[in-house]
């Protein structure tokens, strides 16, 4: 089966082109796929070899992915919400994140 990035086909179980999913968070019109990323090699990516020490959360918006990826579940929210009312190119989930002083997805801490 080929990997996918489309949300209604890997809620119906298909292979996730990201990672190996751990649970898909859905409220509303926002959807965050958990998932253990793959491993890499220097800039190889070791597709079907899940890291389980590396956890990211995906984005999607009215069941489309946003392209955005997290370290927490609070910011991808937060990116979430920031994609649906400024586009591809929000900043408003950073700000956000940083005011509550939450980890800082751009600075690593």
């Amino acid at each position: 089966m080929e990997r996918t990035t489309k949300l209604e086909q890997l809620k119906k179980g298909s292979p996730y082109t990201w990672g190996a999913i751990i649970k898909i968070h859905e409220i509303g019109p926002y959807a965050v796929v958990e998932a253990y990323s793959w491993k890499t090699d220097g800039c190889t990516v070791l597709s079907g070899n899940a890291d389980k020490d590396k956890i990211s959360f995906h984005t999607y918006v009215h069941g489309n992915c946003c392209g955005h990826a997290y370290n927490s579940l609070d910011a991808a929210l937060a990116g979430c919400i920031a994609y649906r009312n400024e586009g591809c190119n929000h900043r408003a989930d950073y700000y956000f994140i940083k005011s509550i002083g939450g980890y800082d997805e751009k600075e690593g801490k």
